[in-house]
């Protein structure tokens, strides 16, 4: 257990009509909306991952999973750009990591699966790291819809809800699949916190967007969440290359209860005990869609 300072929650007093308009750098209109929390409790998730439940099981029941996998990705800076024969995600991750989907994340269950031959890279050299409280694609289809469309076309988005709203489909759900690379070390420097979403209140949630970020300049839809004791906050103490942490970042199912909260807020922190020497991070985030399918 370590106490840290994480950034980002949203004042309880706050009184919203609509989003909050947030800008990378602060908010977009409006009072600041920030709190500031007390210092927060976060427990080793090693410990609460035993291993007496499949991994399966695990991601069910708690929105993530800590998983044991060695890529055999040489290059985490290929991308979409590039040919097939250079691009090591497009030919090695994706496989890789349709194949942890199918045969260990959700077996047995029909899907269709959305991947992109790119990932999102942080750390020295990329983009910084995402230091704010947050969970990505808001609630609903029509919020995962609109920040579809600021990131691609609208064409592409009116596809992806005619696939959704065919009667086959249950649900949809985006997993992200983070982890360290390019390190010889365990990590101990910026490392992710991950919030448990049992934890978390309906009231706790502000639907946000994200203003100039996209860019399409659209806006694009998140939540952001107001500080609550009761949350339970984990994190997993020294990842390694060999280690990937897959976490839902959206879930929507046509059949569930109202107000069932799956996915995970999560944020970088600084770690309290991180030597000075410590090697910065350096990670990846492969978010990709799946389609569940009815039996």
């Amino acid at each position: 257990m370590v106490e840290a300072t994480l950034n980002g929650f949203i004042r309880r007093d706050l009184v919203t009509d609509g989003p909050v308009l947030i800008r990378v750098n602060g908010p977009a209109e409006g009072p600041v909306p920030w709190e500031a929390a007390p210092p927060i409790p976060i427990s080793d998730a090693r410990a609460l991952q035993t291993g007496e439940l499949p991994v399966h099981d695990f991601l069910a029941a708690n929105g993530f999973v800590l998983v044991d996998h060695v890529s055999q990705v040489a290059d985490w800076d290929s991308g979409a750009s590039q040919d097939r024969d250079t691009n090591d995600i497009l030919r090695t991750y994706m496989p890789e990591v349709e194949a942890l989907i199918r045969d260990r994340l959700l077996p047995g269950r029909r899907l269709e699966i959305r991947q992109g031959p790119y990932l999102v890279r942080r750390g020295p050299g990329s983009n910084p790291y995402a230091q704010g409280v947050h969970q990505d694609h808001g609630l609903t289809p029509d919020d995962y819809q609109e920040s579809l469309e600021a990131f691609s076309t609208p064409e592409y988005a009116k596809a992806w809800r005619a696939r959704y709203d065919q009667p086959d489909v249950a649900g949809f759900m985006v997993l992200n699949f983070w982890r360290t690379v390019y390190m010889d070390e365990a990590l101990q420097h910026m490392p992710l916190t991950i919030c448990h979403p049992a934890s978390v209140a309906r009231a706790d949630l502000v639907p946000a967007a994200l203003v100039d970020f996209a860019p399409s300049g659209k806006n694009t839809n998140q939540l952001s969440l107001r500080y609550n004791p009761d949350h339970r906050w984990h994190y997993y103490p020294e990842m390694t290359t060999g280690e990937v942490l897959v976490f839902k970042i959206f879930e929507v199912f046509k059949d569930a209860p109202e107000g069932d909260f799956k996915t995970v807020f999560h944020t970088a922190f600084a770690h309290p005990d991180t030597p000075a020497d410590a090697p910065e991070r350096q990670s990846c985030e492969h978010r990709v869609g799946v389609f569940i399918l009815r039996d």
